[in-house]
């Protein structure tokens, strides 16, 4: 057999693991949305692998595809497609990992690390997003999952809990973060259903984790126009309507950088000296 053959199989996951040589970094956590997806359709792109001698039965070292093996261990595979180079040596393997670590994309709090590390010199937020191809809207979101409880942003950080998800969480008091960011990944709650949960919370004290979720009652026409405007605004916003036809527009932010950045969307400019 030629030595630079590769061979295809299917193996459970179980024996697969990462290198022991593997650059120190972080593991390429899939987001909530990948997982799902390869949840529904039950298969994901093959992996990279090398036999690991004096293994039987015949355990693997994952050579590339780390993201892969993550997304199916998330989405409850039990089995993964393999193309095994064992003709590989040691001088081969970092040669390939070093062009694969190079395109790994960062998530969301590794993101808003960079940004705070610009802040902190003294780049203005704006000037710091740009640099990082972010609007100001867009920065400070993500500065703002800083300030969220150290196991909310690592479950942030794996793709359990999507930005969308979270930022509502922010400013809440840690015990109340915790219970529904957990509530949150339990019960794989919309952004749509978080806020609306969150309304409910405001209007009810108890404990969060306690409050039952009812479903919007609003119709479906309603709860479009709201998605988009705050897609368009960039911050949640409630259309609230009276018997009489009168009603509100609530805007909300939570920080006076949030509030700039909405008050730029809506064309406000101070012309005050």
């Amino acid at each position: 057999m030629d030595r630079n053959a590769a061979l295809w199989l299917e193996l459970e996951l179980d024996r697969l693991s990462l290198r022991a040589q593997r650059p120190k970094q972080s593991l390429p956590w899939p987001t909530a949305e990948e997982i799902e997806t390869v949840r529904m359709l039950g298969f994901v792109d093959p992996v990279t692998v090398r036999s690991i001698p004096g293994t039987h039965p015949t355990h693997y070292e994952i050579l590339s595809g780390e993201k892969q093996w993550l997304t199916a261990q998330k989405a409850g595979l039990s089995r993964i497609a393999v193309l095994v180079r064992d003709s590989l040596d040691d001088h081969a393997v970092q040669r390939m990992q070093s062009l694969s670590t190079e395109s790994v994309p960062l998530n969301p709090i590794q993101e808003a690390q960079r940004l705070q590390q610009r802040v902190q010199q003294g780049i203005t937020v704006t000037d710091a997003g740009a640099a990082l191809g972010y609007s100001r809207t867009a920065a400070s979101h993500l500065l703002r999952l800083l300030r969220l409880e150290s196991l909310v942003q690592q479950w942030i950080a794996e793709g359990t809990l999507s930005v969308g998800q979270a930022k509502v969480l922010v400013g809440l008091e840690p015990k109340r973060q915790l219970h529904l960011a957990h509530r949150i990944r339990h019960e794989r709650l919309t952004v749509r259903q978080v806020e609306a949960l969150m309304r409910q919370i405001r209007r009810d004290p108890r404990d969060p984790a306690t409050i039952p979720f009812d479903a919007d009652p609003r119709g479906p026409d309603h709860r479009w126009f709201e998605a988009r405007l705050s897609e368009q605004l960039g911050v949640p916003v409630t259309v609230e309507y009276a018997r009489d036809g009168a009603g509100r527009l609530i805007l909300a932010f939570s920080d006076l950088e949030i509030l700039d950045g909405l008050l730029e969307r809506l064309g406000y400019c101070d012309d005050a000296d």
